[in-house]
């Protein structure tokens, strides 16, 4: 099973100060871009020796070695919430090297503004509360244009197809909504198809000469017919034609965590599926507003939509 192996990323935490008297540590990276998926680990450390590194471990919540807390020795875990960009996020804690310890993954919207954002960690115990704050700086960050054709009806859009778009779009916010606090991903990610990027995140974009909403994931080269394998565990939540994303699947991962996978030929799974890493929901195809065959992975993090390449195992 693959942990969490934070160290191996661009986005990796540094301990941004040291343990607070209470023995509450908040791992967060110390600078970030509009866009950017980040992890936060927090270590409730009630037992642990002060100092002792984070390690990986396991998503499923299963421990190792001798966890006292895994055997009821040291009691519940401690009720972690972490607020981030106005919302509070719960924090799946786990007991492994004598600390219970969570992770979240967070993003930062794309658009925004280049100034310091807080990030707050509450730990909840039988002892009492205690809170913990780090301050991360967020750099700004340039986009380049895009200009495509496609076929005319995607972009002088009749009425009938716009109200087909609002309907499926409450349905994809509910499903963008959902907060399962069981995390099932794990880091890296899965890549859904081996091929390289056709379209990068947040890139501003022009169809037959018209802007539109920026590039909110990346496109992955693919054959028509190229299997596309789920990027981590998870349940189905959508899997439906949509007018401009075509054939779509929606994973929900646990923890505020969806994958998206659009233009499909076909779909292969169903709402309320369970699908396992790697396992094949649907097809490459064309469907939609594209210019030809392609996968477009996105991903949504706490309702962000973020850009999913540094998260992703490498090809």
């Amino acid at each position: 099973m693959i942990g969490l192996a934070l160290c191996l990323f661009s986005l990796s935490p540094v301990w941004a100060g040291a343990q607070s008297p209470e023995r509450v540590s908040l791992a967060v990276p110390q600078e970030v871009f509009p866009g950017q998926p980040f992890v936060a680990e927090v270590v409730v450390a009630g037992w642990a020796t002060k100092g002792q590194p984070l390690l990986p471990y396991p998503a499923d919540g299963t421990s190792s070695g001798d966890d006292g807390a895994a055997t009821g020795e040291h009691g519940q875990p401690p009720e972690v919430s972490v607020l981030w960009n106005g919302k509070t996020v719960p924090v799946q804690m786990d007991a492994h090297e004598g600390a219970w310890r969570g992770a979240v993954l967070l993003g930062v919207p794309h658009g925004s503004e280049q100034e310091p954002r807080t990030l707050r960690a509450v730990v909840r115990t039988a002892a009492g509360r205690e809170t913990v704050e780090r301050e991360l700086s967020l750099l700004s960050r340039q986009y380049p244009e895009q200009h495509l054709n496609v076929d005319r009806k995607y972009v002088e859009v009749a009425q009938d197809d716009l109200d087909r778009h609002a309907a499926e779009r409450a349905r994809v916010v509910a499903a963008l909504s959902r907060m399962e606090v069981l995390r099932q991903w794990e880091l890296p990610m899965l890549r859904p198809v081996p091929g390289q990027v056709s379209s990068a995140y947040g890139l501003t974009r022009y169809f037959n000469g018209k802007p539109r909403k920026p590039h909110m994931g990346v496109d992955l080269r693919g054959a028509e017919g190229t299997a596309i394998r789920a990027c981590a565990d998870g349940e189905v939540v959508l899997a439906e034609d949509h007018f401009f994303a075509g054939k779509s699947v929606y994973i929900d991962h646990g923890q505020g965590v969806v994958s998206m996978y659009f233009h499909l030929s076909a779909i292969g799974v169903a709402p309320g599926d369970r699908v396992r890493r790697g396992e094949v929901v649907g097809m490459v195809g064309s469907t939609g507003r594209v210019t030809g065959p392609h996968l477009h992975f996105g991903l949504s993090v706490q309702g962000e939509l973020v850009d999913p390449l540094p998260l992703l195992a490498a090809e």
